[in-house]
């Protein structure tokens, strides 16, 4: 195990501090973006601008061009009002670093210090990717998988802190490490007119009804009982008059599934139903899905190189094999087919869920996170 000297580990938490009380929601982490290139520079380290976007960037340790190994750090907070009883908080109203952005950022810069610092151990090149707009739609990583990064990179980690996992802990699982999400928008257009004479128009809100009913009992019809997803809609937009039927009215869902092949299936499947939906009924349904983020797919020698590490180091008894994947999702899986990728969850203890204002972590987890990271990173830099 490597020994992480506390003079790093005091300082990586005080630049998870900073970053913790300056927030900054996606696209505009002007300010982050400056702080990193800021603490490159007094490490001697080159920070490079991405061309894609004016946020973020990229950083780079290492003189080996044929041994790449990523990391992937997300810097973007969350429209979020922090709880003020924090002992750290959000200097900035509105935002928070609410799902451990902050902390994921701090990880990325410890990772970079530690091996500028020992670069005659170190016989590989780490690429640390502060991503912006993870949280936002389109998500960053679209525009970062552009950039021209990934060409001679071995694999690429990213992590996520999990608050319902002790520090100390990792958690990974084999294939599926998150769903897919699609913003789903369904769009409803028909005659419409008063509601004494419903035979004369298109009653949207009664066919709309029966559209919601009726998509995700089709589709289960359509696909193996294993092919698991999930449909949910979550806003409706209609009327204006409790005597008036509308002639539009808008759906906008989510569509969450483990498999990215069933996923190109469904949305075929919803357009296809769709379309003969409105034909029976007669109206227009336009389905549309402008955002797609892929489930994120661990690969299998990387996932493979994790456990023979773990078996080979102290690490595996802190280590668990999860049975199930998240539901939730992570653009980190724009990355993916570009290369190969391993995502993991870090133990960090602390209080309420993810994406609440209460949301509170241990920075306890900074240690264990950069020692095993610093190690399997060498671990990927000897196997692959």
């Amino acid at each position: 195990m490597s020994k992480i000297p506390e003079s790093l580990i005091k300082e990586i938490k005080s630049i998870r501090k900073w970053l913790h009380e300056h927030p900054e929601l996606s696209y505009k982490e002007f300010e982050t973006t400056k702080f990193v290139k800021n603490t490159l520079d007094r490490w001697k380290i080159q920070f490079y601008p991405f061309k894609n976007l004016e946020t973020g960037g990229y950083a780079d340790i290492g003189s080996s061009h044929n041994k790449v190994i990523g990391f992937r750090s997300d810097i973007d907070a969350l429209p979020i009002n922090e709880n003020p009883a924090h002992e750290i908080c959000s200097g900035n109203p509105g935002i928070m670093h609410a799902c451990g952005h902050d902390f994921h950022t701090a990880i990325g810069l410890g990772l970079l210090k530690y091996f500028s610092d020992n670069q005659q151990d170190f016989k590989g090149r780490l690429r640390v990717i502060f991503q912006p707009a993870e949280e936002a739609t389109p998500d960053g990583a679209g525009f970062v998988s552009r950039e021209p990064l990934f060409n001679n990179m071995r694999g690429l980690i990213g992590v996520h802190v999990d608050s319902h996992l002790e520090v100390g802990k990792f958690s990974i699982i084999k294939g599926a490490a998150c769903a897919s999400s699609t913003r789903l928008e369904i769009t409803f257009l028909g005659k419409g007119g008063h509601t004494s004479r419903p035979h004369n128009t298109v009653d949207l809100i009664r066919v709309t009804s029966q559209y919601i009913v009726q998509l995700p009992e089709y589709l289960k019809a359509c696909f193996d009982s294993r092919d698991n997803f999930v449909l949910v809609f979550g806003k409706i937009e209609g009327g204006d008059s409790h005597n008036i039927i509308p002639a539009e009215i808008k759906l906008t869902g989510t569509l969450r599934n483990f498999d990215n092949h069933i996923l190109e299936q469904l949305l075929k499947r919803i357009t296809i139903f769709s379309d003969s939906f409105g034909k029976l009924y007669g109206l227009d349904i336009v389905a549309s899905f402008p955002n797609i983020t892929p489930a994120v797919i661990n690969d299998e020698r990387l996932y493979n190189h994790f456990i023979d590490f773990s078996n080979r180091s102290q690490y595996s008894e802190n280590i668990q094999i999860l049975k199930k994947p998240s539901m939730g999702a992570d653009d980190f899986s724009r990355y993916l087919d570009k290369v190969p990728g391993l995502y993991f969850q870090i133990g960090a203890g602390g209080s309420a869920p993810s994406h609440s204002s209460d949301f509170l972590l241990d920075d306890g987890l900074i240690k264990p996170a950069l020692s095993l990271l610093v190690d399997y990173i060498q671990y990927l830099n000897r196997s692959t």
